[in-house]
């Protein structure tokens, strides 16, 4: 059999994509350095001639006087001149050749452009489609029903009509019923486009009631744009008077109610001007699209259709399995089995994708039974879906194996923490271990590091409260009877106080006394129900990621052991002072000794979808290990790396050694990566600022994707702190 290999189109796009920001690229550097060329050999020339003039003048001037001129000066003079006549000439021809030679690879580099699209899309399609599923009277007539009820929808309605007449479809009375309503969406929708609110507000107070059943909160975004209109229009005193209209979806939300303090705040900074305030996100074109949107699905949902037009998810699906199909129908024709095609199914399971999986009435393949609103049907990682029943009876301990599939998966886990269902009150046991070997000098220092790393892995679930600590410690056979006396007491209390300082005590533990290696660690729990906790699966597409704690800290410890290491400090000795070694080391410790209780508290109040902490696989092994839990199709992309001052520069001189540029420098006790919501994430970052004193960053977003993470070409780096005050850690 023939391997015939087609590359999705969302792979393939990806590599053209790549070939074309790369042309492009070139032609503005071929373009920035002809300009600068052409600049300086026009400034050259000009030199020359204004030399050559101001030679002529001073002959000039000396006949005129009968001056007798030195026969020395004016050889020298026009030797000069020619000189640099000279110069010129050869500068041109050097630019000549180069802008030829250049010419040449950006003929290469475009050209490349056109030869990828040839490698990866295929435009004979005429073999795929299967003529004989719409011979028929009746199958035709189904296809002109999907176009028209397109037409409808986006308001061709004469369009629709002339179809309608000449297909002979005006026996169906479905669009004699829907006709009237689609029209007046349609006429909403465009006046949202216009931004004229009105007819959309009318129309959720003709259609509150039915809203109200579904708990919509359209009529209150709607009000919410309404009022940022009148600010924007410096129309105060309506739009204090507007206010009142957000009274009755307070006391219905607490969604509402963190709105409405936005709004408000946003009315304080209007008068100066509302697009340089902390509450310019509310002015973004972005959120008419939103609006829009959610009119659509809105008024939809009232005439009992989806979002989407039947077209539109045939076409959505039959894009995605065009690929597919090629492959199959190429590699069918070379066995000589291609009649299997003529069948109105496809001989295998072609994946369209998360988005075009319809379940109208489920019945479970395990039990053999329809799911119920008490037995839900329950969507696996994987994909395929049972009932919630089979879902339990499947599940051992904290582990499931799908019964279609060979994915394995645990049943409501975090990355490093296991949440585990209790038989009692709907309550969940957020559980995690962790330790690892000593990395700073003070020991007091190095137990609270150790505390707040095992908490780190609970907070990421959102679980604030801990509710039992025990310790895990070794000490090192290779220490004397007085330094172990001494080293160990010091770093269990650092651990006792870090867990105190986190609202806890510490239990219990396990200590070892013979073991080749110091050791530190332990185990945190805490008991939540539902509401209490965050699983990390939620990310959506237009959520931003927030990191709570600077990157670097692995840099900045081995930085400070080089010191005494003079074959390993000639290294970067160049590129950084002894003393902004030291200082990095204490940013580092004092970083790693911080809890991230704050952090995880407002993960609640802002509405957090997905968060992890980052520790040993670095930024970017953390974000994929995160994107990999999503259950929408995401792919995490950071631009932007905060680093503790001066350690970007280090491990610059150090070649790939860290890799912290690349994103997979290890971190001890690392902050929270944190998807939110695009509107929150500000507010977030402003408040754990003004409770901790430390802060955080915007570095990234959530995009349509895979369900991987990146790291840009060329993320930006924050150095952090941004300016050394003398006296001052940050």
């Amino acid at each position: 059999m023939t391997n015939v290999q087609f590359i999705p189109n969302a792979s393939a796009l990806m590599l053209v994509e790549k070939d074309v920001d790369k042309a492009i690229e070139s032609v503005l550097e071929f373009y920035d350095t002809t300009n600068a060329n052409i600049d300086s050999v026009i400034e050259q020339l000009q030199k020359t001639i204004n030399d050559i003039k101001e030679t002529c003048e001073n002959q000039k001037c000396a006949t005129t006087t009968a001056q007798s001129l030195n026969t020395n000066d004016v050889v020298a003079s026009g030797l000069g001149n020619m000189l640099a006549t000279t110069q010129c000439i050869t500068r041109m021809k050097q630019s000549t050749k180069y802008y030829s030679d250049k010419h040449k690879d950006l003929h290469a580099c475009i050209s490349k452009i056109g030869k990828t699209v040839d490698k990866y899309f295929q435009s004979d399609f005429g073999n795929v489609p299967i003529v004989e599923l719409f011979d028929t009277t009746d199958k035709l007539k189904y296809i002109y029903m999907i176009i028209c009820e397109d037409l409808y929808r986006h308001g061709r309605m004469s369009i629709a009509k002339k179809l309608i007449e000449e297909t002979k479809l005006n026996d169906n009375e479905l669009f004699n019923i829907e006709q009237t309503i689609l029209e007046e969406i349609n006429y909403v929708l465009e006046n949202i486009r216009e931004k004229n609110l009105q007819p959309a507000l009318d129309w959720c107070k003709r259609n509150r009631e039915q809203l109200l059943k579904t708990n919509s909160l359209l009529e209150f975004y709607l009000h919410k744009m309404r009022f940022l209109q009148l600010l924007t229009e410096q129309n105060y005193v309506d739009a204090k008077i507007y206010m009142s209209n957000f009274s009755q979806y307070i006391r219905m939300n607490s969604e509402c109610e963190k709105v409405v303090k936005e709004l408000m705040g946003a009315f304080v900074f209007a008068q100066r001007d509302l697009s340089k305030s902390p509450y310019k996100y509310l002015l973004e074109p972005h959120l008419w699209l939103q609006l829009s949107e959610l009119f659509m699905k809105q008024a939809f949902q009232q005439m009992g259709l989806s979002q989407d037009s039947p077209l539109c998810v045939v076409m959505k699906t039959g894009f995605s399995a065009l690929p597919a199909l090629m492959s199959i129908v190429n590699a069918m024709q070379n066995t000589q089995v291609c009649h299997i095609l003529s069948k109105d199914e496809l001989p295998i399971e072609v994946d369209v994708g998360q988005d075009h999986r319809y379940h109208s009435v489920f019945a479970c393949p395990i039990l053999r039974q329809q799911t119920t609103d008490q037995n839900p049907p329950m969507k696996l990682v994987c994909g395929h879906v049972i009932s919630k029943d089979a879902l339990s009876k499947l599940t051992t301990q904290t582990k499931l194996k799908c019964p279609y599939c060979p994915m394995e998966q645990n049943l409501r886990t975090s990355l490093d923490s296991c949440v585990i269902p209790l038989r009692h009150g709907g309550l969940f046991l957020v559980q995690t271990t962790d330790f690892f070997y000593p990395l700073v000098d003070d020991p007091y220092i190095m137990g609270k590091i150790a505390c707040a790393n095992v908490l780190s892995d609970v907070y990421a679930m959102g679980a604030v409260n801990i509710d039992n600590v025990l310790m895990l410690v070794s000490s090192s056979n290779k220490m004397t009877e007085k330094e172990r006396d001494t080293v160990m007491p010091i770093m269990v209390q650092g651990f006792k106080d870090c867990a105190e300082e986190a609202g806890t005590n510490v239990q219990g533990g396990q200590t070892v006394i013979i073991n080749p290696w110091l050791v530190v660690g332990g185990v945190a729990t805490s008991i939540c129900t539902q509401n209490e906790m965050i699983i990390p699966e939620n990310a959506v597409v237009g959520d931003v990621l927030v990191l709570t704690k600077p990157l670097g800290t692995q840099v900045a410890v081995n930085a400070h052991q080089w010191l005494d290491l003079p074959e390993r400090w000639n290294r970067i000795k160049l590129v950084i002072s002894e003393e902004d070694v030291r200082k990095a080391y204490q940013r580092s410790m004092n970083s790693m000794a911080r809890l991230n209780k704050i952090g995880a508290t407002l993960m609640h109040k802002y509405n957090a979808h997905a968060a992890t902490d980052v520790t040993g696989s670095g930024i970017l092994g953390h974000a994929q290990s995160l994107a990999r839990l999503q259950k929408h199709d995401v792919t995490f992309v950071i631009h932007n790396l905060p680093i503790i001052a001066k350690m970007a520069t280090v491990s610059k001189a150090c070649g790939n050694m860290f890799g912290l540029l690349q994103g997979n420098s290890a971190e001890t006790s690392g902050g929270l990566l944190i998807a939110l919501p695009r509107e929150q994430a500000a507010c977030f970052c402003k408040e754990i600022q003004n409770q901790e004193g430390y802060q955080a960053w915007i570095i990234g977003v959530v995009e349509k994707g895979t369900r991987t993470a990146k790291i840009i070409d060329k993320p930006r780096i924050i150095e952090v702190p941004a300016k050394d005050t003398e006296g001052e850690l940050w």
